[in-house]
């Protein structure tokens, strides 16, 4: 079990994980179990019939869904609940009793409630479609990772869902269940009582030592330059980076102070340069991702101006690849990167998914070694750590009109 032990809440809460590698074949069956699984059980038949014992437990939340984190594909099933030490114990192994069925206590997955899922969750993806923001973003990925697993759509694709049966989903979560690395995490002012009782409900299972992060990757050859079209208003300019810098490395947080310097904050070259001084973008960030060692950036910019807003951020890479930053930008990041890290320990959903991530990638450190270790990154750190971005795919969605 992994402990996340803190007075800083005045809830308990436990996730449960189940991980495997992400594979095409699973990731319909993966997308519908969460929500088949908390739609119905022995116990409560319906959704409104769970909603009204979690408010019978003094309101009391649990969620269900799954992520991609890296090379895996990850279910999780957490439980809110008030601290025992505001109510009573045995309240709270009601809820863990609760969670422990919803997880556990299927025979068999609850028939009538599938084909209901199966309709909202190609709904779900229909909505994903129309948000133009993430469909270019996730086309992108696609033509990226055309190879590689992490082009997959974690959540699925309507040709994921539809062809599943409640048989071949019924069979899988058994399975899944039973076989899956399963990762416990407990959060909270926790006392040796409220940590014996959800260790009597679960137990972690790792067979596999299943890591996160996904060394999958290739040589850029040649830049990818690929043009859609669809009835949107602005072009969806989004480029894709090879940044071959990974949790485990030495070089990590300078990469994580690279990208906040380039576009990961309001003082970042992109948004002051490209958005602000030549009003280019209607919006434009960058983002990294250490799993698997990329970098993208993404933005919305009027269609007569796509040029032009590609020019300004291949001057602004490029100035951070040729020239070291200030003192005083660099300053500017580090603040920026240390105060959302102290965000995140105030929030406790946000803490637990934050060590989460390094449990999955190996790499679990103090808040506090976080802070030193950002703070030690000098100016020609970043210049040469920016020097390993390397372009790989320009992907643009035009309106239709364009000629």
């Amino acid at each position: 079990m992994i402990i996340h032990n803190t007075n800083k809440f005045k809830t308990i809460r436990v996730s449960i994980y189940f991980k495997e590698e992400i594979k095409k074949e699973n990731i319909g069956l993966r997308a519908i179990l969460p929500n088949l699984m908390i739609s119905s059980t022995p116990t409560y038949k319906t959704r409104k019939a769970l909603t009204l014992a979690l408010e019978n437990l003094y309101g009391a939340t649990i969620d269900a869904k799954t992520t991609k984190q890296g090379k895996l594909s990850v279910m999780e099933f957490s439980l809110e609940f008030i601290n025992p030490a505001f109510t009573t114990l045995a309240t709270f192994n009601e809820a863990l009793t609760l969670l422990h069925e919803i997880i556990y206590g299927h025979p068999n997955l609850p028939k009538k409630e599938f084909e209901i899922e199966k309709r909202l969750l190609i709904e779900k993806i229909k909505a994903y479609e129309n948000d133009k923001t993430t469909f270019a973003l996730g086309r992108m990925f696609e033509e990226m990772f055309k190879e590689e697993r992490y082009g997959l759509r974690v959540n699925g694709k309507i040709e994921d869902v539809e062809p599943l049966t409640y048989q071949n989903v019924n069979s899988y979560y058994k399975k899944s269940i039973a076989s899956n690395d399963c990762d416990v995490l407990l959060s909270g002012d926790l006392s040796p009582e409220i940590i014996k009782l959800v260790e009597n409900h679960f137990k972690g299972r790792s067979n596999k030592q299943l890591n996160s992060i996904d060394f999958e990757t290739k040589l850029v050859e040649t830049v990818k330059n690929i043009s859609e079209y669809d009835k949107i208003s602005q072009t969806k300019l989004n480029i894709g980076y090879r940044f071959p810098v990974l949790f485990s490395d030495q070089d990590y947080y300078t990469a994580v102070l690279f990208n906040t310097t380039l576009g990961g904050a309001v003082h970042s070259r992109l948004f002051t340069n490209v958005r602000e001084k030549h009003s280019l973008c209607y919006y434009i960030a960058s983002r990294y991702d250490a799993n698997k060692g990329i970098s993208y950036i993404y933005s919305g910019v009027d269609k007569d101006r796509v040029d032009l807003a590609l020019k300004v951020i291949n001057e602004q890479i490029a100035d951070l690849k040729e020239n070291i930053v200030t003192e005083e930008e660099l300053n500017l990041s580090k603040k920026s990167i240390i105060n959302r890290l102290k965000e995140l320990e105030d929030n406790q959903r946000f803490a637990v998914n934050n060590l989460y991530q390094q449990v999955l990638s190996d790499e679990i450190i103090s808040l506090e070694e976080r802070i030193l270790l950002i703070n030690q990154v000098k100016p020609e750190e970043v210049l040469k750590v920016a020097k390993k971005l390397e372009e790989d795919t320009v992907y643009l969605l035009w309106p239709e009109e364009k000629q």
